[in-house]
């Protein structure tokens, strides 16, 4: 227990100088692209929300929970689409909180449904830490003796490509971090292009005999960090059922399912696991769970046809 405490410490302690580098991940990144790419707002026809709540090396002490809601849709007759996305991130003494409003605008690229979307979010982003909640050896240690309340504006940016059976996207979700001024001794919210969080992914639909095969491939990157990669590739057994395997390079394994409801909902459920040393900590892995629904104004009930990203 004690090595176990003494990890998490140095984690959050990491995790104070560099607070602007966190950004929360999901193991099924396709069906999160509302929250990771402003971009991906009003892309379906329909409305569209997504609930997501994901539990990282859930027997950890103070490990990362992090929960999510994005609803966006597109107005109709245009070429605006509009989105909202609220991320609460828990993480030891420390909670995040990211609420923001999304804007996008689609043109298309030609006659074969083919289309790119650039899209905007702007918000507010929340950052507290508690450093009272730590049990300590010794009483009155600064880094532990206090408890911090910032509220920051925010905004980001992102692309989206998308045809009938491949898409691709890039985003940055936040382009403000907030970072300690030892002059002023005080927070302050900067734009530093050293601690943009980038993303670049993409997939492609390939119908293999009676199986859909979905491979896709996601980039995570940031200055002074090795650079994050997410290869997986899907199955489409049935007309309602998706298994997936995914691999990242940050030694992690990762296994996914996705149950089509119907037209309105989807539900999707993952876990990922450390292949590393590190499982000796948190051996029941993380775990996430997410609802999608679509809906319609117009008489039918869901999209008028099937889309897998």
């Amino acid at each position: 227990m004690l090595k176990r405490i003494l990890i998490l410490g140095i984690i959050l302690i990491g995790g104070i100088n560099v607070w602007s580098q966190n950004q929360y991940r999901f193991n099924n990144y396709i069906s999160t692209q509302g929250i990771l790419n402003p971009a991906y707002n009003g892309s379906r026809d329909v409305v569209s929300g997504l609930l997501v709540h994901r539990s990282q090396w859930i027997t950890f002490p103070g490990a990362p929970m992090t929960d999510a809601l994005n609803v966006h849709g597109s107005l109709e007759g245009t070429n605006l689409g509009f989105g909202g996305v609220v991320v609460n991130d828990n993480f030891g003494f420390s909670n995040n909180l990211d609420i923001m409003a999304a804007g996008s605008y689609k043109l298309e690229i030609d006659r074969d449904d083919k289309f790119l979307l650039l899209g905007l979010q702007m918000g507010v982003s929340s950052m507290i830490y508690d450093g009272y909640k730590a049990i300590t050896e010794q009483w009155g240690d600064p880094v532990f003796n206090e408890k911090i309340s910032r509220l920051f504006f925010n905004a980001g940016f992102g692309a989206y490509f998308y045809a009938e059976n491949y898409f691709a996207g890039f985003s940055i979700p936040k382009f403000f971090s907030p970072s300690f001024d030892l002059a002023d001794e005080k927070m302050k919210n900067k734009l530093d292009f050293k601690n943009l969080y980038m993303n670049l992914y993409g997939g492609y639909i390939a119908e293999i005999d009676m199986f859909k095969v979905r491979p896709t491939l996601m980039l995570r990157h940031i200055y002074g960090a090795p650079m994050q990669v997410d290869i997986s590739c899907s199955v489409l057994l049935t007309d309602f059922l998706w298994l997936g395997l995914s691999y990242r390079t940050t030694a992690e394994a990762v296994f996914f399912a996705e149950y089509i409801i119907n037209r309105q909902f989807t539900l999707r459920y993952s876990i990922d696991y450390a292949i590393s040393q590190f499982t000796r900590y948190a051996k029941a892995g993380s775990h996430e769970l997410s609802l999608q629904f679509d809906f319609s104004f117009q008489k039918r009930p869901g999209m008028k046809t099937l889309r897998y990203f």
